[in-house]
């Protein structure tokens, strides 16, 4: 844990025995979520694409008491999410807090016009189909279907990059479209939802050192170790920790949106480069 408090035990008072899907759960922030959640008495409805990275996170969680429900899903086929959200109402409890954390971006080393379309479709059906597919199914199958009123936290981990526009050599046009999709679906379900008590919640990470970026730059060992230089870049256990506070308020309570960004990023586009070297990281 990245605080000098076990955040866990704070939530577990407010958390414990509630249940929590988590989208993309199988690596960078969705993996240290999960297991905050599961340590914080949490039961879990984890999703993700790879049954190799789904059996090492259910391994990894072992320091709980509540129940685990695993789904293999391709969020770029809007069958597969229908199945899991069916078989999520017959084998799961209801879902009390929806984390849709899934999404990533491709092909960053080139301007739009260069990028393959393909490549553009499947960010835009994994980080905006797929997530309003999913949060479609968990709103009316889960927490509209609560007694006495609907209830429920949907909360969406979006980005920095989600309201501010990445400048030329950034090569975002597509991720950065599809988070400010994003933050437009969360601002118009807040409303829709207003007679409720269901919470839309938004938390935008800044530069995080996770796979994402790996793949993001297509691996290259040279334009990855440019972005992390002297930083001091948060891990995913960082954004796990804002994502549970955020959850764990009271019922009227909403955190609508939380950023979180290492001190050195001012701003997508401001990075103190001497962070680590004045700090002595």
């Amino acid at each position: 844990m990245s605080t000098t408090y076990d955040l866990a035990d704070l939530a577990r008072v407010a958390l414990k025995g509630k249940t929590v899907m988590i989208t993309g759960a199988t690596g960078g922030i969705g993996f240290s979520t999960a297991r905050l959640m599961y340590r914080a008495g949490c039961n879990l409805i984890v999703t993700g694409s790879n049954q190799e990275k789904m059996d090492r996170l259910l391994a990894d969680l072992v320091d709980g008491e509540g129940k685990v429900w695993s789904y293999i899903c391709d969020l770029t086929k809007p069958k597969e999410i229908a199945h899991m959200i069916e078989r999520s109402v017959s084998e799961c409890s209801p879902v009390d807090i929806l984390i849709n954390n899934a999404g990533f971006a491709l092909k960053a080393t080139k301007p739009f016009w260069e990028q393959d379309l393909d490549d553009v479709d499947t960010v835009m059906d994994v980080n905006v189909r797929g997530l309003m597919h999913i949060t479609h199914g968990i709103l009316r199958y889960h927490m509209m279907k609560r007694s006495p009123q609907p209830t429920g936290t949907v909360l969406f981990v979006s980005s920095i990059t989600g309201h501010q526009a990445p400048l030329k050599d950034f090569n975002e046009a597509s991720y950065h479209t599809s988070k400010a999709a994003v933050e437009g679906f969360a601002y118009v379900l807040r409303h829709e939802t207003s007679g409720t008590n269901i919470r839309i919640l938004v938390h935008r990470p800044g530069t995080t050192l996770t796979e994402f970026h790996s793949r993001r730059l297509e691996y290259d060992s040279s334009s990855i170790d440019d972005m992390f230089s002297g930083m001091c870049a948060l891990q995913a256990d960082d954004l796990a920790e804002g994502i549970v506070w955020q959850c764990l308020q009271p019922e009227r309570v909403s955190v609508v949106t939380m950023e979180t960004l290492p001190t050195s990023q001012r701003s997508l586009y401001q990075v103190d480069r001497k962070w680590e070297e004045r700090n002595r990281v």
